[in-house]
């Protein structure tokens, strides 16, 4: 995900937080009364809602209109809250013309806000900022008119230098370029963010499609033939006048789901290293150069997000050996040492990855990476595979709590633990998360007792 898709919301959401602060402290001067707890929940509220409504998905497929609707929405939402609140508490006992005044520079300066926004953004992808480069596919109505669309409304950020099509007709003359077929995109796929497909094309070729793009982690969107597409709550919406459908976007794509994600890793994970790591590393350290010669971590190469490589770190559990990147160990292995194998049987081995869930090449909860070999192995052999790198690893997940965990001995255990993967990313929470973080720990009790 581009760094300005994250950053972009963060900084609207604060610009909201510093809107409704200030009319908040402008309407208690000009009332002689000052801040209370009342006005914090007020502005939590508010910022609850501009998050719930998306209102920061501004500029990019979205008119001035919906915009300013949006909004007159979440205003009225917030007033309604207020008022029907005040009836309880009975805190706010300004006269009609207060609130008024309140309302009205409250509601001005939102919309001025954002419709200021939206311009900005306008001009900013016009001019060639926060650019997505896309693929379209279908050389027909549909795939046309999406073409249309984005070349004559450059502000939408979306760039395109033709169609695929599934056949290049000879002598046939278009102001759209045809700029190959399914071969030549195969070639270029990585100058790609996003795909979109025309639902007129054979079936068999947009499943081909899709599951590429699944591999190598491009979105896909659909661009359909509909009479009706006045849809809500469904993954169909509108981009300007072109319907498109979203059919493989992940709870983790969404970044306040991230943010979420990664402050619960960082708190985890502090917590772990201040509390647990501190000690373990001081005594299991000891005991390890005691039994055999070499460092106390184990350092070895796996794959994280996107399929790039880390250094990711273990209590070592083995004497030194030349072998440890190319034979995988089991809990019998000949080379363990007697207290790496208790180790590897209670996962404490594990413990050392909280420092790479600090410097963010892991999660608490994720696929577990594997060794880069391992990987190799299975990869062409198992669809998808490739998926289970769509996000970050981590030092537990949904397989291991399953029974997946150890040493990979067949393709059915490897292929079980990719559909857990993929399971656990369609169905995340951070509720979740909690779920699997307490059957791990459960999990490393009984093992010990």
């Amino acid at each position: 995900m581009k760094k300005f898709n994250i950053l972009f919301p963060i900084i609207f959401v604060f610009c909201e937080a510093t809107i409704i602060s200030f009319v908040s402290s402008l309407m208690h001067y000009l009332t002689f009364s000052t801040w209370s707890s009342y006005n914090t929940i007020i502005v939590l509220f508010w910022l609850i809602t501009v998050v719930y409504t998306k209102s920061y998905n501004i500029g990019r497929g979205v008119n001035y209109l919906n915009t300013i609707k949006l909004a007159l929405k979440s205003i009225f939402i917030l007033f309604s809250f207020v008022a029907i609140g005040n009836l309880f508490v009975d805190y706010y006992t300004f006269s009609i013309i207060s609130i008024f005044f309140a309302l009205s520079i409250f509601t001005f300066s939102v919309i001025i806000f954002r419709v200021l926004t939206h311009f900005i953004l306008d001009s900013y992808r016009s001019y060639g900022g926060n650019i997505t480069n896309v693929a379209i596919f279908g050389y027909d109505k549909m795939g046309k008119n999406f073409y249309k669309t984005i070349i004559q409304n450059p502000h939408l950020g979306y760039r395109s230098n033709g169609i695929y099509s599934l056949k290049l007709k000879k002598g046939e003359m278009s102001d759209i370029p045809n700029i190959g077929q399914l071969s030549v995109f195969y070639n270029k796929y990585a100058q790609y963010q996003e795909v979109f497909i025309s639902t007129k094309i054979p079936f068999h070729i947009q499943k081909q499609l899709i599951d590429f793009c699944d591999k190598k982690l491009i979105p896909v969107r659909l661009l359909p033939e509909l009479v009706n597409y006045d849809f809500k709550n469904f993954f169909i919406k509108k981009f300007y006048n072109i319907p498109v459908i979203e059919v493989n976007l992940l709870p983790l794509d969404l970044w306040y789901n991230q943010i979420l994600k990664r402050i619960f890793d960082i708190i985890f994970s502090l917590f772990v290293l201040i509390f647990f790591i501190s000690w373990m590393f001081v005594i299991f350290g000891l005991i390890i150069k005691f039994q055999s010669k070499g460092p106390i971590l184990f350092i070895q190469r796996r794959h994280g997000i996107g399929g790039n490589i880390f250094n990711c770190y273990k209590f070592r559990t083995m004497i030194l050996n030349s072998q440890e990147d190319t034979k995988f160990a089991d809990n019998n292995d000949k080379r363990l040492t007697k207290f790496g194998k208790f180790l590897r049987i209670s996962a404490l081995d594990e413990m050392p990855q909280f420092i790479n869930v600090l410097l963010g090449n892991m999660s608490v909860v994720g696929p577990r990476p594997h060794p880069l070999k391992l990987n190799e192995e299975f990869s062409t052999k198992i669809d998808k595979f490739s998926k289970r790198h769509q996000f970050k690893p981590g030092i537990t997940g949904l397989a291991q709590v399953q029974g997946f965990r150890g040493k990979v001995y067949n393709f059915y255990d490897m292929s079980s633990r990719v559909k857990l993967d993929r399971y656990y990313f369609k169905n995340w929470s951070i509720f979740f998360d909690l779920k699997i973080c307490l059957k791990t720990f459960f999990g490393i009790l009984r093992a010990n007792i």
